[in-house]
């Protein structure tokens, strides 16, 4: 099997993945009351697995025009009819697991994601080809629908139900971790798309976001981790920014000119950053620190510190 489209399915599912993370994080923070990392890992598999599955058998093969094969198990008597068999087993396989539910959710999956596959390949792309670029094979629907069935049957516990996440919960490491680092891809896709991928607009996208942390004083980050900021001014808020994703964004910008590579410059930006949200027992970090400013759970009464609450604010879960 070509390595090619695996190698462009890894690269596309990972910029997707980095690019949904933040709106995945405030999803589940709204119907989970949190971010589980085995819901994380499953989500992932399943979108790169989604962008190899469309890579492998959706993208041309090279010139030409092929005829449909419409005889069920003809030319599997050689090694290489057996080996392509075998390899669209196994490529399904991952599809009838990751759902894990059950052998006939998985038949019925394979089958139909098999027919949809085979039939956009007939018909050119949805006929944006002349022709049939690809070969439509029966013994493909078939070795689909046969590697989701032996996929239903792997052991794979299905993810719990959405709990009620309506109740305060403490704000943790992993949680102020979490929201730093769903600031720091926004900050990181707004500079690309106002600069572009070769030299991104640092500044400008840090703009943006002091402009949408001001009316609260809490990050964009923070506020899909259901994070709040007690009583901020617009200069208390101002001086967040500053030591937060403004002094990042002028760190990308100044460090290549005063001869530190820019991603080094951000490693040791963000290194010291999570290191003051783990080593500080009140998870305000060194922007907290600075600015003098707590956070508390978005849930929690507004009338009151998280402390006098009567919650515990350094707890373990995220």
């Amino acid at each position: 099997m070509d390595v090619l489209p695996g190698a462009i399915a890894a690269v596309l599912g990972t910029a997707l993945a980095a690019l949904l993370f933040p709106s995945f994080v405030a999803g589940e923070y709204r119907r989970r009351g949190g971010l589980r990392a085995e819901v994380a890992l499953r989500r992932y598999a399943a979108l790169l697995y989604a962008t190899a599955l469309g890579c492998y058998v959706l993208l041309p093969t090279g010139g030409g025009c092929f005829a449909a094969q419409l005889l069920p198990l003809a030319g599997l008597t050689g090694g290489g009819g057996l080996l392509q068999f075998a390899s669209n087993i196994a490529l399904f396989v991952p599809l009838g697991a990751l759902p894990a539910r059950g052998s006939r959710f998985a038949a019925a999956a394979g089958l139909a994601a098999s027919l949809l596959i085979e039939v956009t390949q007939l018909t050119g792309l949805w006929f944006s080809f002349p022709c049939p670029y690809r070969v439509f094979d029966v013994n493909d629907v078939i070795a689909n629908t046969l590697g989701a069935l032996l996929g239903g049957f792997v052991p794979l516990r299905p993810l719990d139900r959405a709990r009620c996440a309506s109740d305060p919960v403490p704000v943790t490491a992993g949680r102020r971790l979490l929201g730093m680092c769903c600031d720091g891809l926004l900050l990181g896709w707004l500079a690309v798309a106002a600069g572009g991928p070769d030299r991104p607009a640092w500044l400008p996208a840090a703009l943006v976001l002091l402009a949408a942390t001001l009316p609260t004083g809490t990050t964009l980050g923070q506020r899909l981790v259901l994070l709040r900021a007690h009583r901020p001014t617009p200069v208390v808020a101002s001086l967040r920014w500053a030591s937060g994703c403004g002094g990042l964004a002028a760190a990308l910008t100044c460090g290549p000119l005063l001869g530190a590579p820019a991603p080094l410059a951000a490693g040791l930006w963000c290194a010291a950053h999570a290191a003051g949200v783990i080593c500080d027992r009140d998870r305000r970090g060194i922007t907290g620190l600075l600015s003098g400013l707590e956070l508390h759970d978005m849930r929690a009464p507004t009338t009151v510190r998280p402390r006098e609450a009567g919650w515990d604010p350094c707890g373990t879960s995220t």
